[in-house]
């Protein structure tokens, strides 16, 4: 009985410790994406004029993040940072259509 309770402690320590390096594997280009979404966002909704497609762009890019964070809450955490990087191109996109519009002028 000891020894089947040593292995069942054993195996969940392993599975724990496969569970947090799968995390930390991920956390730090996680949080980088995330920073630099909400950052751009943030630049983004400060702008006088919106050109067309532009704000879509950032709605996109919003919800985007807000399921990446909430992936991420859940445990699904290459499914967050694959969201999140999602939202980056979307904000990206946004930040194209400005870009031309600003040269355009």
């Amino acid at each position: 009985m000891h020894v089947f309770l040593a292995l069942v402690f054993s195996a969940l320590l392993v599975y724990l410790f496969v569970q947090f390096a799968r995390q930390e594997e991920v956390q730090d280009v996680f949080e980088d994406a995330i920073l630099d979404v909400e950052a751009r966002l943030e630049w983004a909704r400060t702008r006088s004029s919106f050109p067309f497609g532009m704000q879509a762009q950032m709605e996109v890019s919003g919800e985007l993040l807000g399921k990446a964070k909430h992936l991420w809450n859940q445990h699904r955490w290459r499914q967050a940072y694959q969201t999140a990087l999602r939202s980056r191109d979307a904000i990206d996109k946004a930040q194209r259509i400005y870009s031309s519009m600003i040269a355009a002028r």
